[in-house]
């Protein structure tokens, strides 16, 4: 395991000094760091490709289509940093999302709208539509990290 100092975060070689932005102090790093048992394989085999080739703000089928770009990507650091922010915006936004629409329905079934089969239902959508761009958010973190590694390596070794 890689030794860190003291005050930095798990992944402080790929984010470099703490930021201020909500999402982007230290605080928020136990979520949105990658997990140890994350990776781009594990993502890959849940589907996460085939999510985001229909993700409607930049998936490959919408940015041939129409044309959508919600980040342009350069192949430099400041570019990665910015888009590895986007991904925890757009997670943030969607487990948000998710909860409401959760509690929401909950509140349904306690109150009797609802029966248990239309809460399940509603369930399963939430999880396929709202929760499922969250594992693309994070295979994309992972992936932004390796590259952003890559990057300052080769920069290193100039």
């Amino acid at each position: 395991m890689k030794s860190r100092t003291k005050g930095t975060t798990r992944n402080a070689d790929v984010l470099g000094e703490p930021r201020l932005g909500l999402l982007q102090h230290r605080a928020c790093d136990f979520w949105f760091a990658p997990k140890r048992f994350e990776s781009p394989q594990l993502y890959e085999r849940l589907g996460v490709l085939w999510i985001k080739r229909y993700a409607p703000t930049g998936g490959d089928y919408f940015r041939k289509k129409y044309g959508v770009r919600v980040i342009d990507i350069k192949s430099t650091i400041e570019s990665l940093l910015k888009f590895e922010q986007r991904t925890r915006l757009y997670e943030a936004i969607h487990l948000g999302v998710f909860l409401a629409f959760l509690l929401f329905s909950i509140w349904q079934l306690v109150s009797g709208r609802t029966n248990g089969i239309g809460f399940g239902m509603a369930c399963v959508v939430y999880v396929l539509l709202i929760l499922s761009p969250v594992l693309l958010q994070r295979y994309n973190r992972i992936r932004v990290y390796q590259a952003i590694r890559r990057m300052r390596k080769k920069q290193g070794s100039l």
